[in-house]
């Protein structure tokens, strides 16, 4: 069966041949505090940029209707 490849696979193996040797036999990393909060921040991040893709769809469809109410308004 053929591994998939990721492409935090590749960087890693790009930034330090040895440190993805390590990670690729799921040994510990002495940077675990660091990789933990670049993880939390991706999520916190992940998060907002969800929500304001949520906030712009709602914007856009209050825009359309806001039109569509002015249109009615202005043809009666």
């Amino acid at each position: 069966m053929t591994r998939l490849i990721r492409a935090s696979e590749i960087g890693a193996f790009a930034f330090c041949e040895r440190a993805w040797g390590y990670a690729a036999r799921g040994e510990p990393s002495e940077r675990q505090p660091e990789i933990e909060a670049g993880q939390h921040y991706h999520a916190r991040r992940l998060h907002h940029v969800t929500w304001s893709r949520m906030i712009r769809r709602i914007g856009i469809a209050c825009l359309i209707m806001a039109a569509a109410a002015l249109a009615i308004v202005l043809t009666t």
